[in-house]
């Protein structure tokens, strides 16, 4: 186990699992501490947002830190305890109760092995009935224990990563933004909501194909997932004007091929190449290239973000539409 404090810079960290200790720290009684004592056996990332000592406090660093490792995290925690001592002039677990209900509209989250937000709320916690009555029609489980809350957050630890297909994010480009007519209001808009995105729905464990015109390579460091790159037409492209930038895109990425052959989950092959056009007849492909004008052919699935809501395909979502394509679309589908 590894502890992530406030007192450092945040960075990224794809090694290893990470929970984040979401919860009230004015007023409530150390349960961090008990989290990580119970977590210490584990080989993990603990995040933990209370500062022992108040020394060299800043409070646009402590909001920039739990930011990125929330948004970064494979397990958020929320443990809502009882009030231990009485803070005057602040309402208990007032900020937690605020990031509760920011998540509460991310419980897409909670359907997904690999990123998980686990609730937990002692009895006689003011307001418990009512958050309990809005999880009933999510997939979010409000837990009445810290016992039961803890062994919900090591059985999320423990699922395995997940696998996921996207293309064309063309970080930094306007002309993508404005060909491609993208619904952003300038390109930091589109960055930023691509990126946020991208890690709404991928965890850090999670392995990431990305099928060629990233974008600019800087991008990646604020992506989850072990990030692997199929050239596209724009990086080719720029390895032919300047051979040193495949070098570049080797240090930043898992990988780098022209295209790939790998086994998904059903057991079957599955063909990655930049273009359509280069897909492999003799199997079931994935492609990008196209910007969403064909969302299925014949022979594959576009998993570009503009035909997926701007955001990574997972892989079941890919199986689907294999599915779909080779038993059930007809020729009113490709005609």
């Amino acid at each position: 186990m590894m502890l992530l404090t406030p007192d450092s810079a945040p960075q990224r960290h794809d090694d290893k699992k990470l929970v984040f200790l979401a919860g009230p720290i004015m007023g409530a009684e150390n349960w961090q501490q008990r989290a990580i004592a119970d977590l210490a056996d584990l080989d993990i990332y603990i995040a933990n947002p209370r500062r022992e000592k108040s020394d060299n406090f800043n409070y646009d660093r402590q909001v920039e830190w739990e930011t990125f490792y929330l948004s970064r995290a494979d397990v958020v925690m929320f443990w809502l305890p009882l009030e231990a001592q009485h803070v005057e002039g602040r309402s208990y677990a007032q900020t937690s109760r605020f990031e509760l209900g920011e998540w509460l509209g991310r419980t897409d989250f909670n359907r997904r092995a690999g990123k998980a937000v686990v609730i937990g709320i002692e009895d006689g916690f003011p307001g418990k009935s009512y958050v309990c009555k809005r999880c009933e029609n999510s997939p979010c489980r409000v837990f009445d224990s810290y016992r039961q809350t803890m062994a919900e957050v090591r059985r999320r630890l423990e699922s395995r990563g997940r696998v996921f297909f996207t293309s064309d994010t063309h970080f930094g480009s306007e002309r993508t933004l404005v060909l491609s007519r993208r619904p952003f209001a300038s390109v930091r808009d589109m960055d930023w909501s691509l990126t946020a995105n991208w890690n709404r729905a991928v965890a850090p464990e999670d392995t990431v194909w990305h099928l060629g015109d990233f974008g600019a390579p800087e991008f990646a460091m604020h992506l989850n997932g072990h990030i692997h790159l199929i050239l596209g037409n724009y990086e080719s492209d720029e390895i032919k004007r300047n051979p040193a930038y495949l070098e570049e895109l080797k240090r930043t990425f898992v990988s780098v091929d022209l295209s790939r052959v790998i086994t998904t989950s059903d057991g079957e092959p599955l063909h990655l190449s930049h273009k359509p056009s280069g897909a492999d007849p003799q199997m079931f492909n994935a492609f990008g290239h196209i910007h969403g004008r064909q969302k299925c052919k014949r022979f594959g699935c576009d998993v570009g973000v503009d035909a997926n809501h701007f955001a990574p395909l997972a892989e079941e979502d890919l199986l689907f539409y294999k599915n779909a394509v080779i038993r059930h679309y007809d020729e009113e589908v490709f005609c």
